[in-house]
């Protein structure tokens, strides 16, 4: 049986347990700072390098794939180095590793690690693009288009416990292979490293990668977990045509956005 057979049969599994709501969390999108002008130009680049079709997702331009969008939002001068940031990178799955890097070659940006086999990938590179968004490839023919989130933390055990309490998903030790937490939700990862003492990570709100989002059943529902789980939305507000909007930070300064499915007409 292939890996991602056995995790939706755990995942249908989830959903008739008590408390099922929390395994319906799922992922949609990471917003990425870039200079006022270059939103455009950041989200061609997004698509030549990382695939996807051209849309457009709250502030700014970006590239949806089947599972998640990769957004720009206005730097508006603050937007600090992604490499001092609790997200790392956000993980993309590409047909052609090398292919890409060489387009990265072309159009600019940063190879910080060439080709090369990882973790839970045969072949991946670490690259930033040009404004500073920090992306690992990945061709894993499973899991595409938004392979993962990854996360690094100075608590990864409290930073894993807390995912599972309050968005639930789906937790695989051996796909980190001992480096990190892998968890899953519907079809994208979220991975968490533990940082060295010397490694000081800073909250991602205003830095290169800015937030990651996910969509859950019902805000309510959520809100409850949330500040059963000591932390508090900073602000809840509409978002017509479409459901509420929630934003908050959580442990170590990440910031993430949550919605709700939007009400039907």
């Amino acid at each position: 049986m292939q890996p991602r057979n056995i995790f939706v049969i755990l995942a249908a599994t989830a959903l008739a347990l008590p408390g099922a709501a929390i395994a319906q969390s799922i992922y949609t999108h990471s917003h990425h700072r870039v200079p006022d002008g270059q939103q455009q130009a950041a989200a061609e680049w997004y698509q030549r390098v990382l695939g996807g079709e051209p849309g457009e997702l709250g502030p700014g331009p970006g590239v949806r794939h089947h599972n998640g969008f990769v957004g720009s939002m206005p730097n508006e001068g603050m937007a600090g180095d992604g490499a001092e940031s609790v997200i790392d990178h956000i993980g993309i799955g590409v047909p052609d590793v090398r292919a890409a890097v060489e387009v990265i070659r072309e159009t600019g940006g940063e190879i910080r690690t060439e080709p090369q086999e990882g973790v839970t990938a045969a072949l991946i590179s670490h690259v930033t693009d040009p404004w500073g968004g920090r992306f690992e490839l990945l061709e894993d023919p499973v899991y595409t288009g938004v392979n993962h989130i990854h996360l690094y933390a100075s608590d990864a055990d409290g930073m894993k416990d807390w995912f599972l309490d309050v968005f639930g998903g789906e937790i695989s030790e051996e796909r980190g292979r001992g480096r990190f937490h892998t968890i899953l939700y519907g079809d994208v990862w979220v991975h968490i490293s533990q940082v060295a003492e010397d490694d000081k990570r800073m909250g991602s709100r205003y830095r290169a990668t800015d937030h990651i989002g996910f969509r859950v059943p019902s805000l309510d529902a959520f809100r409850a977990r949330l500040l059963a789980s000591g932390y508090e939305p900073y602000l809840e507000r509409p978002n017509p045509p479409g459901a509420d909007l929630m934003f908050l930070e959580g442990p170590e300064g990440l910031h993430i956005e949550m919605t709700e499915p939007a009400p039907s007409r």
